[in-house]
């Protein structure tokens, strides 16, 4: 027993973590052309003291309230989970029924059904650039042709383009909103009036992952009524379950079983441990209210430091700040700019909006964002 850490004493362990210390955990996948997945090196650096600003996470979670849970059903993970009391807790939670939900390992689960469903060969899949990658290149691998819409002046998603973009041969929608890597948003009546529009002639993915920074309306109550209209959600951004792999889909209950007639085995992509901890964070609100206040003070730290160094930006609506790396020397050879940071032992993401190089760099604590500022003023012309 002395060799065993009690039960008390991790949970010590783990709550004193939340005051400020990142966890680590799995690195998601990250928006495509910024790169790819995180490199087994990259997930050992941690361990060498690396600040991880790559992947989108919150350095402080899982909450509390999520570790405990974690804790107590690492008990049961002899047994395979009933994932329907967490798919009626998000159905309470979300104002709609339990048969509009269907869970999937993170939002890329969810993200490749609905690729699977809609996206079949010589169909096309209209899509921003940059946005999340997951829905367009699956789309690619099953022989869809997907049409990229460069992103405005201002870093948003051109809908009146993606609109003229939409033909006979389009099955497939994708929007994601607030957008990854730029972090900008549309207003929720735009989306609503496109979303209505174009579910007359494709299905209309919603990306919603990011939606929890914003107070904007959702898409959710159109989802549930019109079958052309999906809405992805996760639990790895304000939750802190990145590593858990837990996100789901909202759609018309029709949708939603044409979806998991596409899963392996429906209703078992998620583990015991993993539907604790969600469960358990939907109920610890005060966590999800101060990571959002951490999280928009170190975003504002970084804001103000480009605005004073006239570095262009656009306002930010989720964990992130992209930036422009004009005024960086070493962005002049494509990745140099991350090189130079993983030299300073920072992970950052690198990417190009047409042929302008960007950085995206995710929200750690305040003094995480100090920390890469200073390192920012170091290397800036």
């Amino acid at each position: 027993m002395n060799n065993i850490l009690s039960r008390r004493k991790w949970l010590q362990t783990s709550l004193s973590l939340a005051g400020g210390t990142a966890l680590a955990g799995a690195l998601p996948l990250v928006s495509s052309p910024v790169t790819c997945l995180a490199t087994p090196r990259e997930l050992a650096q941690k361990e060498g003291g690396m600040l991880l600003l790559g992947s989108n996470e919150n350095p402080y979670g899982p909450s509390p309230k999520a570790r405990e849970a974690m804790m107590e059903a690492v008990q049961r993970g002899n047994r395979y989970a009933n994932v329907q009391p967490l798919v009626a807790d998000i159905a309470a939670f979300r104002g709609v029924a339990p048969e509009n939900v269907i869970m999937g390992a993170g939002s890329a689960e969810i993200l490749g059904l609905a690729a699977l469903a809609f996206a079949k060969p010589q169909t096309e899949v209209v899509a921003a650039k940059p946005t999340f990658f997951v829905l367009p290149d699956v789309a690619k691998r099953l022989g869809a042709n997907v049409v990229e819409i460069s992103v405005d002046a201002d870093l948003q998603h051109d809908l009146a383009k993606m609109v003229s973009a939409v033909s006979s041969k389009t099955s497939v929608v994708y929007l994601c909103n607030p957008n990854n890597p730029t972090g900008t948003k549309l207003e929720s009546a735009q989306i609503r009036a496109f979303c209505e529009e174009m579910s007359k002639k494709a299905v209309v993915v919603v990306d919603e992952v990011y939606h929890d920074f914003i107070t904007d309306a959702s898409m959710i109550p159109l989802a549930t009524q019109n079958p052309n209209v999906i809405v992805v959600r996760s639990f790895s951004k304000v939750y802190g379950l990145a590593g858990m792999r837990v996100g789901y889909g909202i759609a018309h209950a029709d949708t939603i079983k044409k979806l998991q007639a596409l899963q392996a085995w429906s209703g078992n992509a998620i583990s015991q441990v993993s539907m604790a901890a969600a469960r358990a964070s939907l109920k610890d609100q005060d966590f999800v209210r101060m990571s959002l206040e951490k999280i928009a003070e170190g975003r504002e730290i970084v804001a103000a430091y480009c605005k004073s160094e006239g570095i262009f930006t656009v306002p930010s609506f989720a964990n992130i700040i992209y930036f422009a790396l004009d005024k960086f020397p070493a962005s002049k050879v494509q990745g140099g700019f991350a090189k130079q940071m993983e030299s300073h032992k920072i992970i950052i993401r690198e990417g190009l909006v047409g042929e302008r190089s960007f950085c995206r760099v995710s929200m750690g604590t305040p003094e995480e964002m100090r920390q890469f500022v200073n390192v920012l003023k170091t290397l800036k012309a």
